[in-house]
């Protein structure tokens, strides 16, 4: 899948996720959900995945590629009923979108087809880095309560 705007969603990775220490220097690649395969200056590689807010880093090229040949990740990364439902539901995204989870759906880790929804890879990727950053300390299973500011 190619990037509609690949330096402004570079930029928003190198934004969003900045707390995690890594330089983002390119994103490889990008699945329909969201999921981003990136390498930072030094040459790692990181697999971003927006469902369960974390980054993690895979190693060089080798190292990625088996990474994304395992059937676990290929499962994950094609989401095949996530995006059929999504797309019978929402119609298909346009460029730039990807499918997500409403921000409640995202930190109950609840993926039922109701709370799919169309979103900018960039608004995605800001909305997942904040989250990730803000949740990162809390225990499995934490309560957390959403707050609406401006």
């Amino acid at each position: 899948m190619t990037l509609a705007e690949p330096a402004r969603a570079l930029r928003a990775l190198n934004s969003a996720w900045r707390w995690t220490g890594v330089e983002f220097a390119e994103i490889v690649a990008q699945s329909l959900m969201g999921h981003l395969l990136t390498v930072d200056r030094a040459g790692t590689y990181h697999y971003l995945d927006p469902d369960l807010l974390t980054l993690c880093p895979l190693g060089d090229e080798a190292a990625a590629q088996l990474h994304m040949a395992q059937s676990e990740t290929q499962r994950v990364w094609r989401a095949d009923a996530l995006v059929d439902a999504a797309t019978e539901r929402l119609g298909f995204t346009a460029l730039g979108e990807v499918y997500s989870r409403t921000l409640p759906a995202l930190l109950a880790g609840d993926y039922g087809h109701e709370h799919l929804i169309r979103i900018s890879l960039v608004e995605l990727i800001y909305l997942t880095g904040d989250l990730a950053r803000q949740t990162r300390d809390l225990p499995e299973g934490a309560r957390v309560q959403l707050k609406v500011t401006k």
